[in-house]
C-alpha cells in the first residue's frame, strides 16, 4: 500500500483553507456587506459550492492534463472539459438551488436553470480551475527545471569523471617513460623513482576522486612531481619553484594543475637539447590564484603539441565546466621560452 505524502495533502487543504476564505471576502465584496460581520455566514454558503469545484478541479488534475501531454486526442480532450464543466456546473446548481437556498433561504425564488445564474456559476467554477491550474503549473514546471538542471549535472559529472580518467593513465603513460630512461641508464635513482611514483599515484587515485582538494595538496603533488623528474635530468635542468598562498585551506578541483608542469617538462626538457629553466609560479590572494608555468623551447621547436596534448585539452574542458566564466588562460612563446598563465577564481 502506498503510503501517503502528507506534506502533499497539507499543501491542497491549505489551498482550498485559503481560496475559501478569499472566496467569501469577495462575496461580502459584492454583495456589498461588511467583511468582518459577514465572513463567517459567506464561507459558510461557500462550502456548499466547494464539492462541484473540488471535484472538477481534481477531475482536471488527473484526468485531462496527463490528456493534453498527448496532443493526438485534443478532440476528445476538448470534449471531455466540455462535459466536466457542464457536469459540474449542474451539479453546482443542485446543491445551491435545492440545499444551500431550500434549507437556509426558502424565502428566495431561484431557478436551476436560471440563465444569469449558470453563467455566473461558469464564472466562477472556471476561475476556481484557472487559479489552481496556475498553481499546478508553477509547481510543475518548477520540478520540471530541477529535473532538467539534475541531468545537466548528472551529464557534467560523468564527462568530469570521463575526463580524469583519461587524464590518469595519461600521466601515468608520461611518467613510465621517465622510468623507463632511468632504467636502461641503469640509475641508481630507479628505486627512489619508482616511490616517488608510487606516492604521486596514490594522490591520483584515491584523492582526486573528490570534487575539492585543498590547493597546498596540489601543490605538494607538483613538488613531488619536480623531484621525480629532476631524477631523470642532469645538471642542465634548472627548476624554479615559488608558492605564496594567503589561504592554505583554499580548494581546488584536483589535477588542474599538474599537466601544466608535466607538458613543462615534456616539452621543455625533454624537447630542448640545451640547457633548460622550467619556472613555476602558485601565488594565491584573496581566494583569485595565478598560477605560471614557464620553460625553455629550442627556437625551431613546434609547441603546437604544448597546445594540444591529450593532458591539457581535458584541462581546458575541465575548466569550462567547473570554472566556467571564472578563469582565464594564456600562453605565449617569446624570447626562447614558452609560457602558461592560469588565472582562477576559487571563490565558491
Amino acid at each position: 500500500m502506498a503510503k501517503l505524502n502528507w506534506s502533499r495533502i497539507g499543501k491542497h487543504i491549505l489551498f482550498w483553507l485559503v481560496y475559501l476564505v478569499l472566496n467569501g471576502i469577495l462575496t461580502c465584496i459584492y454583495d456589498r456587506v461588511p467583511v468582518v460581520d459577514n465572513l463567517p455566514k459567506a464561507i459558510f454558503g461557500e462550502l456548499f459550492s466547494m464539492p462541484p469545484k473540488i471535484a472538477l478541479v481534481y477531475f482536471i488534475f488527473y484526468y485531462i492534463i496527463p490528456l493534453y501531454l498527448d496532443r493526438s486526442k485534443v478532440g476528445k480532450l476538448v470534449l471531455l472539459i466540455v462535459a466536466a464543466f457542464t457536469i459540474a456546473t449542474l451539479f453546482y446548481r443542485v446543491i445551491i438551488v435545492y440545499v444551500y437556498i431550500h434549507n437556509y433561504y426558502p424565502e428566495r425564488a431561484f431557478e436551476l436553470f436560471n440563465p444569469n445564474g449558470i453563467v455566473l456559476t461558469l464564472f466562477d467554477l472556471f476561475i476556481t480551475v484557472a487559479a489552481a491550474t496556475t498553481i499546478k503549473m508553477i509547481r510543475m514546471r518548477y520540478k520540471s527545471i530541477e529535473f532538467e538542471q539534475e541531468l545537466i549535472r548528472e551529464k557534467l559529472q560523468s564527462e568530469l569523471s570521463f575526463l580524469r580518467a583519461q587524464t590518469n593513465p595519461h600521466f601515468l603513460f608520461n611518467t613510465l617513460n621517465n622510468l623507463f630512461v632511468l632504467a636502461r641508464k641503469k640509475s641508481d635513482h630507479t628505486a627512489d623513482a619508482i616511490m616517488m611514483l608510487s606516492k604521486i599515484m596514490r594522490f591520483v587515485l584515491y584523492e582526486c576522486r573528490q570534487p575539492r582538494i585543498a590547493l597546498t595538496e596540489e601543490a605538494k603533488v607538483i613538488q613531488d612531481y619536480i623531484a621525480l623528474e629532476k631524477l631523470r635530468y642532469n645538471a642542465r635542468l634548472t627548476v624554479d619553484y615559488q608558492a605564496d598562498t594567503d589561504n592554505p585551506d583554499a580548494s581546488i578541483a584536483p589535477l588542474l594543475l599538474l599537466p601544466f608542469v608535466e607538458n613543462s617538462f615534456k616539452h621543455g626538457a625533454s624537447g630542448t637539447t640545451g640547457d633548460v629553466l622550467i619556472s613555476i609560479r602558485i601565488f594565491l590572494r584573496n581566494n583569485q590564484l595565478a598560477f605560471t608555468v614557464k620553460n625553455t623551447v629550442d627556437s625551431d621547436a613546434n609547441t603546437n603539441g604544448a597546445n594540444g596534448g591529450i593532458g591539457l585539452r581535458n584541462v581546458k574542458r575541465q575548466l569550462d565546466l567547473l570554472y566556467a566564466e571564472r578563469y582565464s588562460l594564456s600562453t605565449v612563446r617569446e624570447g626562447g621560452f614558452y609560457m602558461a598563465e592560469l588565472r582562477l577564481n576559487l571563490e565558491e
